[in-house]
């Protein structure tokens, strides 16, 4: 090794430890400076303009020591700050190959998201509370009205500027390092770590916060079919949810809006964005829980419906119907949308070996979970059946059956056409002589399925039957206390019989796969 080589690695790696400090430092003092600002801001307003505050009310060394602390830390953070990022901005913005290093770096890069993150987290906690206690104001509440306004209002208001603001920076800083969206190594993997976390968490906030606004109107019909008390008793009660649906959407629909428009024009920009993994990861997992905000309440609300169908639910329970009612169509809609976009992007930009990976473990996670879903319910539906069969019993008895076939049926219902759908897909390219049929029989994901329900299943089996062989055999050697045809023999043999239906289906997968191989 020479001399030069050495030299080389030690100033990389003193460039490294430089990095880790002066990122780490920034970051901190960043985050004390920010919580500082707003809660000192909170103080002042409150003071300022609020004529019984809050503040008054307490003691007075409270309000000094609010004002001290916060104003001490400020004063610290911020050029603690400033020093730092100065110094590492100013290597940046050199020429030469010290300044491209290190505006490509993984620790600057991961300070800027970090930063990016911790702003946009802030800005959208403060928007959330803002629009939903400005929303509760207009809706008549006057609570909220004295809480808020004037000096809650504008202490939110210039906190969520003031975080907008900083984000905005770091962001641009971000376009300013010449690199956004052809980064190299580890850099556009914690870009697409951001973009992906960002797009799924205001997903869901905008599924959630747009199902509440749509629950409030339903519940209010539903109590006034089934002549619900709480109309008379709960004068106003949907102004929270309102509120809070208002809040969430509106958050919610920024986050997820303005993450995928910067994400698809990185990808016009560069065709290869589309293919990586974690962008594929992305489509998947939005597609996931947009399916599973659609299934969840699909499979609540029939249960619903199924138990008073069966006389065990009053229609005075009408009501609980509204949240799956409110949250299924929405999450439908994402569903088809997200989708349509897996489809598009995989026609139009094609697969690398990672984003095809990032399929086949959607398809068999999703797989395995409908699996699950349908096993559970073809048990609960067996056992209901077989003990209202073989053991009777009092009424008392009889819902709590109605109950176990109303849960296995929508058990069932969801999970049977999860399993079927996603399986049949995969099995139809597998079985092919192509290629990408044999890529698909020895992929990971794939393997990982088969053999863990085959194991899963071998152990039920094992188990579950021989304690039926157990109390066979005791009752066969003359033990009047063996409960041959008991509860608990009834559903060990129902939770052996169905593993074992699913075990074999998986095994002769496996024993094909083995064959077309070779």
């Amino acid at each position: 090794m020479s001399a030069t080589t050495v030299k080389t690695g030690n100033a990389g790696r003193l460039a490294t430890i430089r990095r880790l400090y002066f990122y780490l430092i920034a970051f901190v003092s960043l985050t004390t400076g920010l919580l500082a600002l707003h809660n000192l801001l909170t103080t002042l307003f409150d003071i300022w303009l609020t004529a019984t505050t809050t503040a008054m009310a307490n003691d007075a060394d409270f309000v000094r020591n609010s004002v001290a602390r916060d104003s001490g830390l400020l004063l610290v953070a911020t050029p603690i700050f400033v020093i730092h990022w100065a110094y590492v901005q100013a290597i940046s913005r050199r020429a030469g190959a010290d300044a491209d290093e290190e505006r490509t770096s993984t620790l600057r890069k991961l300070f800027l998201y970090a930063a990016s993150a911790l702003t946009m987290t802030l800005s959208a906690v403060r928007l959330y509370r803002l629009v939903s206690e400005s929303v509760s104001v207009l809706t008549g509440d006057g609570r909220i009205d004295a809480l808020i306004w004037p000096a809650g209002w504008l202490s939110l208001v210039a906190s969520v500027l003031i975080h907008l603001l900083t984000l905005s920076y770091f962001l641009q800083q971000l376009r300013l390092d010449a690199d956004l969206g052809s980064e190299l190594r580890w850099a556009g993997t914690l870009r697409r770590i951001f973009q992906t976390v960002t797009g799924l968490v205001g997903l869901g906030i905008l599924l959630s916060g747009g199902g509440a606004i749509l629950e409030q109107g339903l519940r209010l019909l539903l109590e006034n079919l089934s002549r619900s008390a709480i109309l008379q008793s709960s004068v106003g009660w949907w102004r929270v949810g309102v509120a809070d649906g208002s809040a969430g959407l509106l958050v919610g629909a920024l986050l997820w809006w303005i993450n995928w428009r910067r994400w698809d024009a990185l990808i016009q920009r560069n065709d290869a964005e589309a293919r990586t993994a974690l962008r594929r990861f992305y489509l998947y997992g939005a597609t996931i829980l947009s399916a599973a905000c659609t299934l969840a309440p699909s499979a609540l609300l029939l249960y619903r419906l199924l138990l008073q169908l069966f006389g065990v639910a009053e229609p005075a329970a009408l009501p609980d119907l509204a949240g799956p009612l409110s949250l299924a169509p929405l999450g439908l809609i994402a569903w088809r949308w997200h989708w349509q976009e897996v489809n598009r992007e995989a026609m139009r930009y094609g697969d690398s070996p990672e984003s095809a990976n990032v399929r086949r473990l959607y398809y068999y996670l999703v797989a395995a979970v409908g699996l699950v879903l349908m096993w559970l319910g073809l048990v609960e539906m067996l056992r209901a059946l077989l003990d209202w069969l073989i053991i009777g019993g009092a009424a008392a008895a009889v819902n709590f059956r109605a109950e176990q076939l109303a849960r296995g049926i929508s058990f069932v219902a969801v999970g049977a056409p999860v399993w079927s759908i996603h399986w049949q897909a995969v099995q139809r390219v597998a079985r092919g002589d192509d290629h990408a049929a044999q890529s698909e029989r020895t992929s990971g994901p794939r393997r990982a399925y088969l053999y863990a329900v085959a194991l899963v299943g071998a152990l039920l089996i094992l188990f579950d039957l021989a304690l039926v062989l157990y109390r066979v055999l005791l009752w066969a050697l003359g033990d009047a206390n063996a409960d041959v045809f008991g509860a608990e023999t009834l559903d060990s043999l129902v939770r052996s019989g169905s593993a074992a239906v699913f075990w074999i289906v998986h095994v002769l997968a496996i024993r094909t796969d083995t064959r077309l191989t070779e």
